[in-house]
Formats: C-alpha cells, sequence, structure tokens
C-alpha cells in the first residue's frame, strides 16, 4: 500500500476516534507514526494541526447537536485551566530536559496515568478532585502533556468519571482543543516548521471524520463510553513503556 495512502487511512481513524472519546490522534496517533519511521518533529507538525481543528469541529458538532442540552464548562475549571493547566506545560518540558537523561520520566507519568485510573473508579475521590483538589488535577494534566502529550488521558479519565457522556465529550473537547493550540503555538515558535501543507487532502478527511465519528458515537452508552476512554488511557500507558524500542 501506497505510504501516503496508509497514512490517510490511519489519520481518518485517528479522527473518528477522537471525535469519540475527545482524545486520541496525539496519544495513539504519535505512536504509530514513529513505526513508520517518521520523525518526531515531523509528527508533531502534521497531528496537531489535525487534532485542533477535528476539536474544533467536534465542538460546533456537538453544539448543534445537542442543543437541547445546556453545554457550559464552568467558568472555575476554565480559570484553572489557563492559569494552572497552561503554564504547567512548561514544568512538565523543564522537566523532561532536566532529568530524562538521568530517569525515563515515561515511567512517571504511567504511574500517574495509571493511579488515576484507579482512582477514578472510586466516586469519592472522583468527587474529592472535582469539586475540592481540581487545582492539583489541572496542574497534573499540565505537566503530563509537557513531559509526553499523554495530558489528554488523565483528562479524559477524570471527566468521564463525574459528568454524563454527551457534557464529559464536550468538556473533553474543549480543554483539549485550546491545550493542543497551545502546544502548537509553541511548537512553531520553536521549530519553525509546517509541513501539513504537504498533505493537504487530509483536510477533506477531517470532516468526514468528525461525522462518522459522531454517527458512532449514538451507539456508544454512558458504559461504552467511559469503557473506551479508559481503554485510550491504558493504551497510552503501553505506548509510553514501549516507546522507546519503536
Amino acid at each position: 500500500m501506497n505510504d501516503i495512502i496508509l497514512l490517510y487511512i490511519i489519520l481518518f481513524i485517528l479522527i473518528s476516534i477522537q471525535s469519540i472519546a475527545g482524545v486520541g490522534i496525539l496519544v495513539i496517533g504519535t505512536p504509530i507514526l514513529l513505526v513508520l519511521n517518521y520523525k518526531i518533529v515531523e509528527i508533531m507538525s502534521i497531528l496537531l494541526p489535525i487534532s485542533i481543528m477535528t476539536s474544533a469541529l467536534n465542538i460546533l458538532f456537538i453544539k448543534i447537536s445537542e442543543k437541547k442540552k445546556f453545554l457550559k464548562v464552568k467558568k472555575k475549571n476554565l480559570i484553572l485551566f489557563f492559569f494552572l493547566c497552561i503554564p504547567s506545560v512548561f514544568i512538565g518540558l523543564y522537566l523532561l530536559t532536566i532529568f530524562n537523561e538521568k530517569f525515563r520520566l515515561e515511567y512517571f507519568v504511567v504511574f500517574v496515568i495509571f493511579l488515576t485510573f484507579l482512582l477514578s473508579k472510586n466516586n469519592k475521590v472522583v468527587n474529592m478532585f472535582s469539586k475540592k483538589l481540581n487545582f492539583l488535577f489541572f496542574i497534573l494534566v499540565g505537566v503530563v502533556h509537557g513531559i509526553t502529550n499523554s495530558g489528554g488521558s488523565l483528562l479524559s479519565l477524570f471527566i468521564s468519571n463525574y459528568e454524563r457522556k454527551f457534557k464529559a465529550r464536550y468538556e473533553i473537547t474543549v480543554f483539549y482543543f485550546f491545550l493542543a493550540l497551545f502546544q502548537h503555538v509553541m511548537f512553531l515558535i520553536i521549530f519553525k516548521i509546517f509541513v501539513i501543507d504537504e498533505y493537504l487532502f487530509v483536510i477533506l478527511l477531517i470532516p468526514l471524520g468528525v461525522i462518522l465519528g459522531n454517527i458512532m458515537t449514538k451507539f456508544f452508552n454512558e458504559n461504552k463510553y467511559k469503557l473506551l476512554v479508559n481503554f485510550l488511557a491504558l493504551l497510552s500507558c503501553i505506548v509510553l513503556l514501549t516507546n522507546q524500542y519503536l
């Protein structure tokens, strides 16, 4: 199969997955493209714009299709996100540059994600984080994302466990849109590389993948949706542990 056709098929599947769960393009797409011998800088240049456009279209799609439901991210959470989560990405990047040669920070992130997975099964812990310790949650998301691009795993795990499916999808999509947007701005400033224009056909795939994903989400009830989110989080752990061998 032609490499570019294979890439488009993979991207279409990832766009559809992210349209269902709210995350997926960066977490799953990065290791897949590494296996296909893409360089990490090129991978980020391809996936970040796609993730941003996918999330933006999904926000619009959800708003239109769920217009009878009151969908709004809490103002307090938005403030915490911008003032705690975004700056924490820098902390993660700093830790990566300082300590990554001494010990693999991926192991730390896997521990955090797996611990979050276990804690998210406890309703008392989820309620405590969502009401009293959500500032710590947003800091963790930023740090983890700065280290490994896996902040979306934490984000989706906790939000999906204290919100119903339609509200969780919307909140995860909104937060992940801003997280990827900020990351892409920093990427462009640092690397000054923009290669997505070499894959312009993928722009046509984004609305198709978004439509397919939003159609498929109707077949995911509350339990199946949470199962998918949990699967993606655990998959990100496996990817982080094996990424050094790719």
